[in-house]
């Protein structure tokens, strides 16, 4: 009789002791995971603090540039911008190139 409730016992505890081992392995990896994102998302806070930083920089240009009436001639040249009702040519030649 004794070795009949040792046994049921010993069932038991393989059972709860298995149930607590997923358990605490389930937590440990969802630390990790999270440690891993964590670590993702500072990366890609600085890579995005950079490039604020940069677009600070452009625009600081960009209305130093705007004081001396360069802003149109800058806006023609280098984003390629038109105006309204505005037809441009293309020479063929430079088109092919």
């Amino acid at each position: 009789m004794k070795i009949k409730m040792l046994k049921r016992f010993f069932c038991q505890y393989v059972i709860v002791g298995l149930f607590v081992f997923f358990l605490v392995f389930s937590i440990i990896t969802g630390f990790v995971f999270q440690i891993k994102k964590i670590n993702e998302y500072k990366t890609q806070i600085a890579q995005v603090s950079s490039q604020i930083k940069d677009t600070k920089e452009e625009i600081s240009k960009l209305e130093k540039s705007s004081k001396n009436n360069d802003l149109e001639n800058m806006a023609r040249n280098q984003l390629g911008m038109i105006k309204q009702n505005e037809i441009i040519y293309l020479d063929s030649d430079e088109r092919d190139n």
